[in-house]
């Protein structure tokens, strides 16, 4: 079964902490992603351009427009994902659990309910 983890911050988390937690956060994430690629569960991973640079696409009055900076809007924002397979829900949200970035935000765990590929 296929779930994304979707990792969710608030900006105003980060504002106080220094360079060393940081490069210290940054390292724990990359091991996080060496065990989801040594367990074989990683399908995907990634982590999204700022929020100023994002788009919305959506239809008003039957036409379709943008807007930019959408993102910026929340509180909450969301700062990367990974798609990963594993047996249930249990599995996933035990991955969600071990991710470094739960220590600063919150990992929301959905399961993939169809896939064209």
């Amino acid at each position: 079964m296929k779930y994304l983890l979707l990792c969710q911050m608030q900006p105003a988390a980060l504002t106080d902490v220094p360079d060393s937690a940081m490069q210290q956060m940054m390292q724990a994430m990359m091991a996080y992603n060496q065990q989801l690629i040594q367990a074989g569960v990683l399908v995907a991973a990634g982590q999204l351009a700022p929020p100023e640079s994002a788009q919305r696409v959506f239809a008003e009055k039957g036409r379709i427009k943008t807007e930019e900076g959408f993102a910026l809007r929340g509180d909450t924002q969301i700062g990367g994902y990974y798609l990963i397979d594993v047996p249930g829900e249990p599995e996933a949200t035990g991955w969600a659990a071990k991710c470094p970035a739960a220590q600063f935000g919150a990992l929301e765990v959905r399961q993939v309910a169809y896939s064209p590929v």
